[in-house]
């Protein structure tokens, strides 16, 4: 029995209203590659201020299609979409307000794969927006692939931000841009010298450490890191586990997530297993990453030299805000 090939990429862009969608995808439409392209289908679940031109539907042989509700994507939709304009690309616009779960479970037609997933941020609101609607952008960000800040101005906090992002999807890829000519894209600041061969993680930069680990833990290979926070026991399917960490806040109090790393050594003698045990205090050890034969990092472990215990402090969450 045949297969049939999945040559159709789908484009996802989400975002809040006014966030930039349209825009960004006025840019991929004008690259050659959808030039060239047999039929761009373009399903937009709102329309904002920003409108596509005839002219450019025309050149880029696209075609648009608009819904109201996101009941209205299904996989007989998509099935129709296909039948009706046999598309060699699909975007999809969705509307900021649609959960991105609602439309992101949809089996896809055979012909269909999903090829990437971009979010768009509007820097000036976003501080406002995210206190009164955080949990749409903890959605946002745990789907997408790429993040793109766009209207960003002097005032922007670009550390803040990408780890705010980074917390909620290590994987994704945070893009700042901005109309000032003088703007720039600041490299990731660290509140430690990576260079040193112990490395002394204050309390509130824990956070920082942890999210610039998982971006690039070869740095850390072999390091001694000395900061305070937990160090656990599990035991599950008669297996005993230990692991070093902190519990981080990226979105609310019921989305909660420990930001921790496997560990081995001697301290962890002291805890009982059998309890899922864990204790705080000054955690002292080194870093070690495990790569595969292709170079990609399997693992990354912490070998325990030192724990002592300490009193916790009234509050040790982690905030990305």
């Amino acid at each position: 029995m045949s297969v049939k090939k999945q040559n159709v990429p789908v484009y996802y862009f989400m975002g809040l209203l006014e966030s930039g969608k349209t825009s960004v995808i006025r840019d991929f439409l004008q690259n050659n590659q959808f030039a060239k392209a047999e039929c761009n289908l373009i399903i937009m679940g709102e329309e904002g201020e920003e409108e596509l031109e005839d002219s450019l539907l025309e050149e880029s042989h696209s075609k648009v299609i608009v819904v109201d509700d996101v009941e209205e994507l299904t996989t007989e939709f998509y099935e129709q979409c296909q039948e009706k304009y046999h598309p060699s690309s699909v975007i999809i616009e969705a509307n900021g307000m649609w959960s991105p779960s609602d439309y992101m479970d949809i089996t896809l037609p055979e012909a269909w794969f999903g090829f990437q997933n971009v979010g768009l941020v509007n820097a000036e609101t976003f501080e406002v927006y995210q206190k009164n609607m955080k949990d749409r952008f903890v959605d946002l960000f745990r789907y997408c692939e790429l993040i793109i800040f766009n209207r960003c101005d002097h005032a922007t906090r670009q550390q803040d931000i990408r780890r705010n992002v980074r917390v909620v999807n290590r994987r994704v890829q945070v893009i700042f841009e901005s109309d000032l000519e003088d703007f720039e894209e600041e490299a990731p600041e660290l509140p430690f010298d990576v260079h040193q061969d112990t490395i002394n993680v204050e309390l509130d930069d824990y956070g920082a450490w942890f999210v610039d680990m998982q971006d690039h833990p070869e740095v850390y290979d072999k390091k001694r890191m000395v900061f305070d926070g937990y160090i656990c026991s599990a035991q599950k399917n008669n297996v005993i586990h230990y692991g070093v960490g902190r519990v981080g806040m990226a979105c609310c109090a019921e989305d909660m997530m420990f930001l921790g790393i496997a560990g081995t050594g001697a301290p962890f003698k002291q805890l009982d297993y059998r309890k899922n045990e864990r204790k705080w205090g000054k955690v002292t050890g080194v870093i070690h990453v495990k790569q595969d034969k292709n170079g990609e990092i399997e693992n990354i472990k912490i070998k325990v030299e030192d724990f002592e215990e300490a009193q916790k402090p009234e509050d040790t969450i982690v905030y990305f805000n």
